[in-house]
């Protein structure tokens, strides 16, 4: 568009020029820009420009992008002509890496693939434009019935600009009708449109669709859950009412983006101090709401926190019930539970949001009364997620932490006294008894272990002593024998399977297996010749 250039030419020419200075710029924070190297990352500035100014990317992009092509604006014919800069699009690999790092790091990645996808559509359809209109000043206005008329003369650039976009939207969309053309050079144009709108018009649909489906891939998985259970429970004659139940659960499910399986998150492919520190921004401040865990080491609430698991109960589902065996704690992360009386109607005490129950029954305190049972009923009121931590998880984290360990035990006592549930006449016998008791499955096996390892090297040992000592008694019958006569003094062995190998029961079996330099280590007699 020629007006453009002759009308706004300044404008222009500072925005070329503001762009190489960016250019430029780019360059500069390129040759410092770190990079690994054997899996450290290099920051000295020294060597990352030595790296980069000598790199294949400086020499064939950056150092040819950025080389004045603008010098031939000296040739009258060809000044201000701004085809003579298409080298700076030697630069476009940096708009894919920008791409990339951030689809990587955006939130809303999806958004932004859709809004990259726009982009390159505007892009390609205003290319098209320009080239429409270049053919057309080609040919000449109002040639024929494919060009632009003859009254575009006359027409202000945007009326022409948006003619031209509009004829390009139609052609590369292959949706509208257009002209048809008249000599070759339009046929090949128009051929050339129809090819690249045939593969922007795929690639835009494909992309579409990706897209879409993956955001809408949760919710098909709870759509397919939900089909799958109720095709189970009409197999099964279910009754209405809890099928509805079961609908509405998984419903809340996905409403509060609660499909996501938060172990196998947490156990993907991110590195153990990843995995820690995630579980620590979302645990701790909930178990540091545990009073017995206030005064205890930081390092066992780390560990602790990586054992947390997410489980979630419905209206009316009962958390726990009086006397059941407690084999984990619990705590509140959203919603409501009610401590209720045996027959549910009544409720004494309602837990929000930050409660912990059921740690006493999980710590097996020598004395208490109760023992590990529970000690009321709880129930949920209406949809809760809870956080639990497995009895045989925390006492697996408390073998290594014998001092919290103690500290723990004690106000768990503390606690018990206030409630009169500890039972302080008990025998040092039965107390120390059931303080063995506490030992886990797991401290048992390391046990049953380091015994078994303990006696695996005693019997080494003892296999050791007893090969040396059937050493040392074949040597001295084999000298007793040479001393009074009743063996000769020489004889020789072969790689081969030798005549007195047979005669040696206790290396019989393992003659094949055993080479010269083994043999050398255990034959009986210290004067024999080995070949």
């Amino acid at each position: 568009f020629a007006e453009l250039d002759k009308r706004y030419k300044y404008i222009w020419i500072s925005l070329d020029y503001v762009s190489d200075f960016i250019y430029l710029v780019d360059i500069f924070f390129q040759s410092r820009t770190g990079y690994f190297s054997h899996g450290l990352f290099v920051r000295n500035h020294h060597v990352l420009s030595r790296n980069y100014f000598s790199s294949r990317q400086f020499y064939i992009n950056d150092l040819l992008a950025a080389f004045p092509t603008d010098l031939l604006y000296i040739v009258p014919r060809l000044r201000f002509v701004s085809i003579i800069r298409c080298n700076r699009f030697l630069r476009i690999n940096r708009l894919s890496q920008f791409q990339d790092l951030t689809e990587s790091r955006t939130r809303f990645p999806n958004a932004f693939r859709i809004g990259v996808l726009v982009c390159l559509t505007l892009t390609l359809i205003h290319w098209n434009c320009c080239a429409y209109f270049l053919i057309c000043q080609y040919l000449g206005f109002g040639s024929d019935q494919w060009v632009l008329p003859a009254s575009a003369h006359n027409e202000t650039v945007a009326m022409l600009y948006t003619y031209c976009f509009y004829w390009s939207t139609l052609l590369l969309s292959t949706i509208g009708d257009v002209p048809l053309p008249e000599n070759r050079s339009e046929y090949v144009f128009v051929l050339l449109d129809y090819m690249i709108g045939i593969l922007i018009f795929a690639t835009i649909i494909g992309n579409l669709g990706t897209m879409i489906s993956s955001q809408n891939q949760s919710r098909q998985q709870v759509r397919e859950k939900m089909d799958e259970i109720k095709r189970y429970m009409k197999f099964r004659s279910v009754n209405r009412k809890l099928e509805q139940k079961v609908t509405k659960w998984l419903d809340y499910l996905y409403t509060n983006r609660q499909v996501l399986n938060e172990e196998m998150v947490l156990n993907s492919d991110l590195s153990i101090e990843l995995r820690k520190d995630l579980a620590i921004k979302v645990h701790l401040e909930s178990l540091q709401q545990v009073k017995l865990f206030h005064d205890c080491e930081p390092n066992l609430l780390i560990e602790l926190v990586t054992k947390l698991k997410p489980t979630f109960f419905g209206p009316g589902d009962y958390v726990c019930r009086k006397g059941d065996i407690g084999k984990e704690m619990y705590i509140i992360k959203r919603g409501q539970l009610g401590v209720v009386s045996d027959d549910g109607k009544t409720t004494f005490v309602v837990l929000k949001e930050g409660s912990v129950f059921g740690e006493i029954s999980i710590l097996n305190i020598p004395g208490s009364k109760n023992g590990c049972r529970r000690t009321a009923n709880v129930k949920s009121l209406g949809y809760s997620d809870l956080y639990t931590l497995q009895k045989d998880d925390l006492w697996l984290v408390l073998d290594n932490y014998p001092e919290s360990l103690s500290k723990i035990i004690e106000k768990g006592k503390s606690l018990l006294r206030k409630d009169n549930l500890l039972d302080e006449s008990l025998s040092d016998s039965r107390r120390h008894a059931e303080q063995d008791q506490l030992l886990t499955v797991q401290s048992r096996l390391k046990k049953l272990d380091d015994l078994d390892r303990n006696l695996n090297e005693r019997v080494t040992k003892f296999l050791e002593t007893y090969v040396e000592a059937i050493k040392l008694f074949k040597q001295k019958l084999s000298k007793l024998e040479y001393l009074y006569g009743t063996r000769k003094p020489s004889v020789s062995l072969s790689i081969s399977t030798p005549r007195s190998a047979p005669a040696v029961p206790f290396f019989a079996n393992r003659w094949k297996q055993n080479s010269s330099n083994n043999l050398l280590k255990y034959r009986s007699t210290s004067f024999l010749d080995v070949d």
